[in-house]
């Protein structure tokens, strides 16, 4: 890294190049999603980034948090205050409890790490595990969303929103992969396009904030992690740039399977990948 002149950056990155182009394209897709191009396609990122920081889940979630935070804010500005305020609310008390419970495991797999060298790679295994898991049940969801003919309204109370909240808080914790949860709980009140889509921002601009008390307690935000954060955040201008574009131009219909098929083959990678890992 050094021979770069890239010091600043974490010393388990590994290859530069490839954390580049492969970094660069993570940020992409997210903050096309997050413009309203591709739904979904924000869930590939996860996974792409994980590869670009050679395969160091720990590493790539403290990457990923600051890149996802300036995503939420100009998102925020886009739909300001057409979100529901009553579907936010009940999933916060549950999302707390669900931050620091995922905090508490991630603390929990980082000393495994300290114990021993196998426990590391084991407990980085299990968590790449979680996210190639995450992958897949998202694409099913989406296959079981779509030969629904007729999708059920309902009105969720508070402990409804609270496991939900407790549920999306955790994996989001883990692996930035909540979005099904999320879509999980709002899609079913069957609200405008809109409505729908600005409180998923609202929820996730707190969310995301919130787990910054765990990433830096747990030393996964640092100098070094922020400073390859920044690298990346011209393609966060850049993807809200073509997302906006795309969104007025290019049909969605089939674009959203391409997605699915990409994301099912990628998790199922890190699921094949980490399962010989493990047994």
């Amino acid at each position: 890294m050094e021979s770069f002149g890239w010091a600043m950056l974490p010393v388990g990155l590994g290859d530069l190049p490839t954390f580049l182009a492969l970094g660069s394209l993570a940020a992409m897709l997210t903050s096309m999603a997050k413009a309203g191009f591709g739904g979904s396609i924000g869930m590939l990122s996860v996974p792409i980034m994980i590869y670009a920081c050679g395969k160091e889940p720990f590493l790539a979630a403290g990457v990923m948090l600051p890149l996802l935070i300036v995503c939420d804010y100009v998102s925020l500005y886009k739909w300001w205050r057409q979100w529901d305020y009553r579907a936010v609310w009940l999933l916060l008390p549950g999302a707390l409890l669900g931050v620091a419970g995922g905090g508490v495991t991630l603390y929990l797999l980082q000393r495994m790490g300290m114990a021993d060298s196998r426990l590391n790679q084991a407990a980085k295994a299990w968590l790449i595990l979680g996210i190639g898991v995450i992958a897949l049940w998202f694409v099913i969801l989406q296959a079981f969303r779509a030969l629904r003919k007729k999708p059920i309204a309902f009105r969720p109370v508070l402990w409804q929103g609270t496991a939900v909240g407790a549920l999306a808080g955790y994996t989001s914790t883990l692996s930035h992969a909540a979005g099904p949860v999320v879509a999980m709980y709002l899609l079913p009140q069957r609200m405008p396009p809109a409505r729908f889509v600005a409180t998923t921002v609202l929820y996730f601009w707190i969310g995301n904030q919130v787990k910054l008390v765990p990433y830096f307690l747990l030393g996964l935000i640092r100098f070094d992690t922020f400073g390859a954060s920044l690298l990346l955040m011209p393609a966060i201008v850049f993807g809200a740039l073509l997302g906006v574009t795309l969104h007025k131009r290019v049909g969605q219909r089939g674009f959203p399977w391409i997605v699915y098929t990409l994301l099912a083959l990628t998790g199922a990678h890190l699921v094949i990948s980490a399962a010989r890992e493990l047994w």
